[in-house]
């Protein structure tokens, strides 16, 4: 303890000078584990893109395309399924419920989808319900008619339109916002604005159904109708909502009384008979398609990781240094020591805990100040990246790397103590003045 005690006083002596380097060390650290609490969320954020749905069914094909167009709204679907084949899905007695999906149309660069109110009931977020910043659901079309061309947004795009309710929307149909392709004869009023979740659900326009259906009645070549028309202005009315049961649709989430059933259930749906003009489903487990797409990304993730490393070696090493150099104005104590008593071995031990107390102290500061930088650009992060951050204990990896540090600050301080020992042997007690 008295060496312990030694080493503190003697890095105190030279607070101003070690400081600084402390100070490299603490950031070097918060850019280690910052990176590391952040894929780990994003990671969590991406999974939870579908918290609670046990499949998602679409046409036979590729999986990760399907988990793309129908959950992250990337490319567009080549073939849709049968309406009728969400009917004999629910039928099933192990499905719980099935949300329909349709795809294809967009207001200024976000997508539409089309769905029904069960959305807003079964869809999670991190295994919590949706929640509103103001308004709410669309009503069902079925009960209420008149509330047909009702619109809500997730927290992306309110923020990109500045958008506040019952402000009008014309939606595109397709990708790409010319005057014949947008829906300018039916503009939606906006009835809902969600919160913000960290899944593709921030940049949707959510509609029912019935409506996404009503937008394409009449339509030719990919033109509104009334683009044929020789008024600009000419409107054309809304089909009766009996009439808008869609033909087809893009995909259908499926939620079960029981997660045990879900192999057995893909296989029925896949087993299903298509009718004639019907192509074969198949249905996709959310978690490993998940997975799958994760690995496209691992490469830039550990890309990061390991400059965040390299930052951190660096750092310690620059700890090394200051050491180093500074032994050699340190001779004249060294010598002090060795007449007061002092050993080699106790003067490598003291050196060796000066320099691995600074190391530690700045490894200790960078993980809580990872901690709090996290927590103060929690909502900036969810808000702009669309990433939900959690705060607390670091996870196992960042332990793992605490621990790579508190090695790595422990061989680092071998270097300076063992230069200090063969001073300590070829002075003795009269260093070179």
């Amino acid at each position: 303890m008295f060496w312990l005690n030694l080493a503190w006083k003697s890095a105190w002596s030279r607070k101003y000078s070690l400081s600084l380097v402390a100070v490299s060390v603490c950031l070097s650290v918060i850019v280690l584990l910052a990176v590391q609490q952040i894929r780990t969320d994003a990671k969590r954020s991406f999974s939870n893109a579908l918290s609670g749905v046990d499949l998602v069914v679409g046409p036979r094909g590729s999986s990760t395309d399907l988990l793309l167009y129908s959950v992250f709204q990337l490319g567009t679907p080549t073939q849709n399924m049968l309406y009728a084949d969400l009917k004999r899905i629910k039928e099933m007695p192990a499905v719980a419920w099935a949300i329909p999906i349709q795809l294809g149309d967009s207001l200024d660069g976000f997508p539409v989808m089309g769905t029904s109110v069960d959305f807003f009931k079964h869809y999670r977020s991190a295994g919590q319900a949706l929640s509103f910043q103001s308004g709410q659901v669309f009503q069902d079309p079925q009960m209420h008619p008149t509330a047909l061309m009702q619109v809500v947004i997730g927290s992306e795009v309110a923020k990109s339109k500045n958008a506040k309710l019952k402000d009008n929307f014309a939606l595109t149909h397709g990708y790409q916002a010319i005057e014949e392709t947008v829906h300018s004869d039916h503009p939606f009023e906006l009835v809902g604005i969600l919160k913000p979740t960290g899944t593709p659900l921030d940049r949707l326009v959510l509609i029912s159904l019935e409506a996404f259906e009503s937008l394409h009645v009449g339509w030719g070549m990919g033109l509104r109708p009334s683009a044929f028309d020789t008024q600009a202005n000419a409107q054309k009315d809304l089909p009766n909502v009996a009439e808008l049961t869609p033909s087809e649709l893009t995909a259908v989430w499926v939620g079960l009384h029981s997660r045990a059933t879900v192999f057995s259930v893909r296989k029925a749906i896949e087993s299903l008979k298509p009718n004639a003009a019907a192509l074969p489903l198949m249905a996709v487990l959310p978690g490993v398609a998940l997975d799958e797409l994760w690995q496209i990304v691992r490469v830039v993730e550990n890309a990061l990781i390991v400059m965040g490393a390299l930052v951190a070696v660096c750092s310690l090493l620059g700890v090394v240094s200051v050491l180093l150099v500074g032994l050699s104005a340190r001779r004249k104590e060294l010598a002090i020591y060795r007449s007061l008593g002092a050993g080699p071995y106790s003067i490598f031990m003291a050196v060796a805990w000066e320099s691995f107390l600074v190391c530690g102290a700045a490894i200790a500061a960078g993980v809580m100040g990872t901690q709090l930088l996290i927590l103060i650009c929690q909502e900036f992060l969810l808000q702009n990246f669309g990433i939900q951050t959690h705060n607390g204990w670091p996870e196992l990896d960042a332990w793992y790397s605490i621990g790579m540090l508190l090695v790595g600050a422990l061989m680092a301080s071998m270097l300076p103590a063992w230069r200090a020992y063969r001073i300590s042997l070829s002075d003795g007690l009269h260093p070179p003045s």
